[in-house]
């Protein structure tokens, strides 16, 4: 099957984790909400490794992968910023 993936879900288990994958084939089923659910168990080892192999798809496109500092943290340097001046 191939289609666009709109959403997922994960769910922690004991030794990995559970992925429902929300796919759809074209924009007919997505206006519709007729997803296919496709659910895959990945232990620790398959985990990381698709982790692995996504980062390295999202740094060959050119997309950074670090988050944003946490709100708070953003907010303690811009005070700091200011006081300093």
């Amino acid at each position: 099957m191939t289609g666009a993936l709109i959403g997922w879900e994960r769910r922690g288990s004991r030794h990995g984790v559970v992925m429902t994958l929300q796919i759809v084939e074209n924009a007919a089923q997505y206006q519709d909400h007729r997803y296919h659910r496709v659910s895959v168990a990945l232990n620790d080892r398959q985990l990381r490794s698709m982790a692995r192999d996504l980062a390295r798809a999202a740094r060959s496109r050119g997309l950074d992968l670090r988050a944003r500092p946490p709100l708070r943290a953003r907010i303690w340097t811009r005070l700091k910023s200011l006081v300093m001046k």
